[in-house]
């Protein structure tokens, strides 16, 4: 048997994103699976604030946080990004995928910088460390390497 829900009708003429919204909240954002069972959504936020990262099955969307308009895709991972991170000084966005790589981007131009290779199961999580020198990347086979990036070594 197939169950069909009722469309209120008055939603029908609407932005979906805008469809059954909490008090407070500003939009809804739908450009592709941004979690799954397994891992939470991947959202960060910029160090000034001004924009966030989300990370998806498409790649990694760009939102400027004011108005939550689409600033940039970032693509290049061969599958569904995990996590996203910040570098403290913001210059640099790191981004870990089922793939198994790390990919770090310049996020004034969006340009792909390195890719970091050598988890041999799906990466999870991405994370620098406070002073922006080493990235943490954690695997579903549970290693978790530290990635030295002033001389961009594992």
């Amino acid at each position: 048997m197939i169950s069909l829900h009722t469309i209120d009708s008055s939603l029908v003429s609407q932005d979906y994103s805008q469809w059954s919204l909490p008090a407070g909240t500003k939009k809804r954002l739908g450009k592709g699976r941004i979690s799954d069972v397994l891992n939470p959504p991947e959202i960060a936020y910029s160090p000034d604030g001004k924009s966030f990262a989300v990370a998806s099955a498409n790649g990694i969307w760009i939102y400027d946080a004011q108005t939550a308009k689409e600033l940039n895709l970032l693509t290049g991972h061969t599958s569904d990004v995990t996590s996203v991170s910040f570098c403290p000084d913001g210059k640099t966005l790191a981004s870990s995928s089922w793939d198994k790589t790390v990919r770090l981007w310049d996020t004034q131009t969006g340009k792909h910088l390195r890719t970091f290779h050598g988890h041999i199961g799906m990466i999870y999580t991405v994370v620098f460390s406070p002073d922006g020198k080493t990235l943490a990347s954690g695997s579903r086979d549970g290693s978790l390497l530290l990635w030295d990036l002033v001389s961009q070594n594992k």
